[in-house]
């Protein structure tokens, strides 16, 4: 297997979100005494799509889906993070990029710099391609690398890169044609942070009866995928039916690490949802999911969007939710369900 880059990966990941979230808004998560222990009152990061948070430098980093600019906020807790100030790090449009619709954006750190992976367009849905910015800091300024040149140059969104050893990957949603009626996931390998080596694979296209609810759109989806590697294995959450149907919910595909992870074969999909709306909870439509750390390096963290809406959907009702995930005894992750109630804060947070 051809070598990459270093897995020098800070941030722990990753749609569709074919259907890009407003800018971020809403209340600040206020922490309240429970039982003597800090707690964050969900929705934790307000109104928003497509969550990516990464703590690094003593801060928590969000980045969400928010029109044609790409936006940041960071704060030193969670219980402060949606009411930081936002920063624009970079405008559609500017350097050559296209002018619209950003979406899902990640953050991640390679060798010693930082890349964002988008989707954009030039207003046409259509044209929705994964591009890629670079900078020195976190914060920026980011630079236009240009479009991430994708295997079959089509529809293309979520993307997400993770390392296992020193082998890179890219794994994304896209349309295994010209048209839109059905989003699958693919897989390539990286030979550097802006470009692909060899050929894309598809290991995930939308078939089990928990992923195939399309509602009156009628487009089947898997998209969002997000990797831990852990365990000696790679696992790969994603989202599965329409997030504008109330099903929306997190299914994941689970390979060795050591298997070649280009073989479709190497990839076992769970039966049924991993993470998924629950009775009682009020929530509805709870996907695309990121993980990140908490700031003592302990814990890891989900992060996804729900909408309290019986009906689903996907517009700016879309809140974000964060809470605590564990592992079984075997290292495979156990995502909970969702909830719209208290959580504690994460691990060395130090709270308002």
């Amino acid at each position: 297997m051809r070598r990459g880059w270093p897995a020098a990966l800070v941030a722990v990941l990753l749609l569709v979100a074919a259907c890009s979230g407003g800018a971020p808004s809403g209340p600040a998560a206020s922490p309240t005494e429970t039982a003597g222990a800090a707690m964050l009152n969900n929705p934790v990061l307000g109104q928003g799509a497509d969550p990516f948070v990464v703590f690094t430098d003593g801060q928590y980093h969000q980045v969400l889906s928010s029109g044609n600019d790409l936006v940041m906020r960071r704060a030193t807790s969670l219980a402060t993070l949606s009411t930081a100030p936002e920063q624009t790090i970079f405008t559609g449009g500017a350097d050559g990029s296209p002018c619209c619709e950003w979406w899902a954006p990640e953050v991640h750190q390679i060798g010693g710099r930082w890349y964002v992976y988008v989707a954009a367009d030039d207003g046409d849905n259509e044209n929705h391609r994964t591009y890629v910015l670079s900078a020195d800091t976190i914060t920026g300024p980011y630079a236009f690398e240009g479009q991430l040149q994708l295997p079959g140059d089509r529809w293309a969104i979520d993307a997400t890169v993770f390392a296992v050893g020193d082998v890179s990957y890219v794994a994304w949603s896209g349309w295994p044609g010209d048209k839109n009626g059905e989003q699958d996931l693919y897989l390539a390998q990286l030979s550097s942070p802006t470009k692909v080596a060899g050929k894309a694979v598809r290991i995930s296209r939308p078939e089990l009866a928990w992923e195939t609810h399309a509602g009156d759109v009628g487009v089947l989806v898997n998209e969002g995928p997000a990797a831990l590697v852990r365990d000696r294995r790679v696992f790969l959450t994603y989202s599965g039916s329409g997030c504008w149907t109330p099903e929306y919910a997190l299914g994941m595909l689970t390979a060795d690490a050591s298997a070649n992870l280009l073989d479709p074969a190497s990839w076992t999909k769970s039966p049924e949802p991993v993470f998924a709306p629950a009775e009682g909870s009020g929530l509805y439509g709870t996907g695309h999911n990121n993980f990140f750390t908490s700031p003592d390096g302990t814990q890891t963290w989900l992060v996804y969007h729900a909408v309290t809406t019986p009906e689903g959907s996907c517009g700016d009702d879309r809140e974000v939710y964060a809470q605590p995930i564990t592992f079984a005894a075997d290292g495979t992750p156990q995502l909970g369900t969702p909830s719209a109630g208290d959580v504690p804060l994460p691990s060395g947070d130090p709270g308002r």
